[in-house]
């Protein structure tokens, strides 16, 4: 059945319109890649689905000019806009443009990704359903004025994207230096992890520092769990970063004559088992885990920061060595036998601060990408319905 657009209380100007009166179609055929050993540089092979631009290709024929223009998968009714040369995957996306000089493509845009549509079974809906949707629609200079003020948050968000994605990959260099060459360091000594500053050690982890695993509470009935004040974690809550609290909470009883022990703030947590595993974590809570995480122990010969850093640059390393494709399993032995190197304290003080001061910044710009996120939210409620209206020349 096709949803329509309410018939009462339409904004002065506003009009009830079908999708098809806004928008004319072009099936993909001609523009679709042949060859899908994607290279680093070329024409965008796209996509309508959350990874967009699936990789370049050098192909020369075929290419999509007629910019702009909305890429429509007609399974998921995703929906993208793109405003250069493009090729695409898949013969499901539809290419969408305007129709005549009073519509205005980003607006549409927009409206459509308001759309809440049902997509319960494996067929194709653009020609059958959704075109035939109604939808609420502006004069043309409204819809200009209220796509061009999404657009100045999408630029926003786009912005802060970039930012974080370039102070992650500054992130990984500053790791792959700091643990390497350390700081103001001019002599180095081969070993088992490469090359080191001369006045480091280099120890397999489990003989500088200690590990347990964590344990279920001794019954699994639900008294041991409600009403509880001990966080409990599973290794599906342990994942790069610092864990502040837990989904479920344990009673001191639960631990009693039970393998689940507390692990104290500031333990390293690596996810052992499942989809997490080689997760890394900083225990900023004392809790408990389950059996399927490894609690690497705080030290006085090692600042707690510098081991969460240094092991979480090791998770591919980690994963490398589990066991099992379906559901990883790194055991504890792996991670005892990993070698870790062992400046001075204060080194290794400073090596976690630097790559702190970068987490800071990561975690203020996912905040405020966040924050735009939900001023853009609200924006399309308010002006893609004309409960607030724009002035327009």
């Amino acid at each position: 059945m096709t949803k329509t657009a309410p018939k009462k209380n339409i904004p002065k100007g506003w009009q009830v319109r079908q999708i098809k009166d806004l928008l004319g179609y072009e099936r993909p055929d001609r523009y679709i890649v042949e060859n899908n050993r994607y290279i680093k540089a070329g024409t965008p092979v796209l996509t309508a689905n959350k990874s967009f631009v699936l990789g370049y290709t050098d192909e020369k024929d075929g290419i999509y000019t007629n910019l702009p223009a909305i890429i429509f998968d007609d399974f998921t009714t995703d929906s993208k806009f793109a405003d250069f040369p493009f090729k695409v995957k898949s013969s499901a996306i539809k290419i969408l443009k305007e129709r005549g000089a009073d519509v205005d493509l980003q607006f549409v845009y927009e409206k459509m990704k308001s759309i809440n549509f049902p997509t319960g079974s494996h067929k194709r809906y653009y020609i059958s359903q959704y075109q035939n949707m109604e939808v609420l629609v502006p004069p043309h200079s409204e819809q200009k004025k209220i796509a061009e003020i999404l657009s100045v948050v999408d630029e926003e968000i786009q912005k802060t994207d970039e930012i974080i994605t370039a102070t992650e990959k500054l992130k990984g260099g500053l790791m792959q230096q700091l643990f390497t060459r350390g700081i103001g360091h001019t002599k180095f000594k081969r070993t088992e992890i490469g090359e080191v500053p001369s006045t480091w050690d280099v120890k397999k982890l489990g003989d500088v520092l200690d590990t347990s695993s964590g344990g279920t509470p001794l019954k699994s009935k639900k008294e041991y769990y409600e009403g509880g004040t001990i966080p409990w974690l599973t290794s599906g809550e342990v994942r790069q970063g610092r864990v502040y609290n837990a989904t479920q909470y344990i009673t001191n009883a639960g631990l009693k004559n039970s393998s689940a022990k507390i692990f104290p703030k500031s333990t390293v947590l690596v996810a052992m088992y499942g989809a997490t595993a080689g997760q890394v974590g900083f225990l900023s809570i004392n809790a408990s885990t389950n059996q399927a995480v490894c609690g690497v122990l705080p030290s006085e010969h090692f600042n707690p920061e510098f081991v969460y850093y240094f092991l979480s640059n090791k998770t591919e390393e980690l994963i490398s060595k589990a066991r099992g494709a379906a559901q990883p399993n790194i055991s504890q032995t792996v991670i005892r036998e990993m070698y870790i190197s062992r400046p001075s304290v204060s080194e290794q003080k400073e090596i976690a601060n630097i790559l702190t001061s970068v987490d800071e910044k990561i975690s203020i710009n996912q905040k405020l990408k966040g924050k735009l996120f939900l001023l853009k939210k609200g924006l399309m409620q308010d002006l893609l319905t004309g409960s607030v209206r724009v002035k327009t020349p």
